[in-house]
């Protein structure tokens, strides 16, 4: 955040003292106070291409068998241009080397899925996927069967089409 917050400052410096050029150089046919005006306005324009540029970064950053299996895009009324095109603030991705599976119970899976949001520190779950029953659930709220299968009363419905389902499945 830090860095994020100095680059734009630095944009803006950059964008400005380019401005103030100009002006010197045309010998005031610009106005030397619209270098503050192109500080302020570039500092906007990259803080706008910081947020939409920060999901595919942290998607190119994932370690090879990371993949992402949902992303949440926002809106706010604040920031009226995300209505007509929302940026991407969190996502989840699932760890594919990390799924593991019961020989006993094949349809079953157990995986690591890694939930990240701007500004915020990822999450790590472990969570189980029951590939016949079309369902997941976190590993804390499930319990295991004799018959070494996981049972929960907070089974998630996923849709077949679901990325997490075939990411933890196929």
């Amino acid at each position: 955040m830090f860095y994020e917050l100095l680059a734009t400052v630095f944009a803006g410096f950059a964008a400005g003292g380019l401005v103030y050029l100009f002006s010197r150089m045309t010998r005031g046919r610009i106005p030397a106070s619209w270098s503050i005006s192109a500080a302020a306005l570039a500092m906007i324009v990259f803080s706008i291409w910081n947020e939409y540029n920060w999901f595919p970064r942290s998607q190119a950053q994932l370690p090879e068998g990371v993949v992402v299996v949902a992303a949440s895009e926002t809106k706010s009324w604040f920031r009226p241009w995300t209505y007509l095109m929302p940026f991407v603030n969190r996502f989840a991705a699932l760890d594919t080397g990390s799924v593991q599976r019961n020989e006993d119970v094949p349809h079953q899976r157990i995986a690591d899925l890694y939930l990240m949001e701007r500004w915020r520190s990822a999450v790590a779950l472990k969570i189980g996927v029951d590939c016949q029953k079309q369902v997941q659930a976190r590993l804390e709220t499930v319990t295991y069967a004799e018959s070494g299968e996981m049972e929960s009363g907070r089974w998630e419905t996923l849709q077949a089409s679901d990325p997490l389902l075939t990411a933890a499945c196929g």
